[in-house]
C-alpha cells in the first residue's frame, strides 16, 4: 500500500521539470539493461515490456534502499522524483524481448508448464506471463535473472510482493525453480 501511495504521488506531476540526473544516466541504463529492451548482462533483467507504473515502484524501492542492489542504489540515490518518472517512462517505451531462437529443452519446458500452473504464476502475471501494471512480465526474460529473482524470493532477500512470492516458491526446490525459469525464458509466441 505504501508503494502504491508513493507511486501515485510521483505520477501526480507529469512534466519532468526537474530531471537532473536521468538524462545523463540513460546511457548507463542501456549499458547494463541493453538496447531495445533486451539485457546482454548476466543476472540483469531485460526492461522491455515492463509497465511504467511497475518500473516507477521499483525505482522508488531502489532509491529508498528497500530493494537491495548496490549498482541500482548508486544509480538512483540522488534522482529527483521527476528523474524517476522520466526513467519509468523510458523503461515503458522499450519493446518486449522477442521470443528466443532456442525453443528450450522439451522436458524442462513441459516441467515448467506444470510448475507454472501449480504455482499459479498466471494468476498475477497474466495468462501469457506478460505482467500488468503492478507485476513484471516474466515471458522471455533472461533465464539467469528469473532464477536469481526466484531464489531471492525463496530466501526472503527480495521485497515487493514478498508474501505472495515466498508462499509460491517455498515448496519448490532449486531444480523446480530452475525449470520454471527455463520455461518462462523460452516461451515461444
Amino acid at each position: 500500500m505504501r508503494l502504491a501511495l508513493i507511486a501515485l504521488m510521483l505520477f501526480a506531476g507529469t512534466a519532468f521539470a526537474e530531471t537532473k540526473h536521468f538524462p545523463e544516466r540513460k546511457e548507463l541504463c542501456l549499458g547494463c539493461h541493453g538496447q531495445n529492451g533486451v539485457s546482454p548482462t548476466p543476472q540483469t533483467p531485460s526492461l522491455g515490456g515492463i509497465p511504467e507504473y511497475y518500473a516507477l515502484l521499483q525505482l522508488v524501492e531502489f532509491r529508498d534502499g528497500n530493494r537491495k542492489s548496490d549498482i541500482m542504489r548508486e544509480m538512483v540515490k540522488d534522482m529527483t522524483d521527476d528523474d524517476l518518472r522520466a526513467a519509468a517512462t523510458f523503461v515503458a517505451e522499450q519493446p518486449r524481448p522477442p521470443a528466443p531462437e532456442d525453443p528450450g529443452n522439451p522436458a524442462r519446458m513441459q516441467r515448467g508448464v506444470e510448475l507454472a500452473a501449480k504455482a499459479r504464476c498466471g494468476q498475477c502475471h497474466g495468462k501469457k506471463f506478460l505482467g500488468g501494471e503492478q507485476m513484471p512480465p516474466l515471458r522471455n526474460q533472461r533465464e539467469d535473472y528469473l532464477l536469481k529473482a526466484l531464489l531471492d524470493f525463496k530466501a526472503e532477500r527480495r521485497l515487493g510482493n514478498r508474501a505472495a512470492m515466498v508462499e509460491v516458491v517455498t515448496p519448490l526446490g532449486e531444480k523446480d525453480l530452475a525449470d520454471l525459469a527455463h520455461y518462462l525464458a523460452h516461451i515461444e509466441e
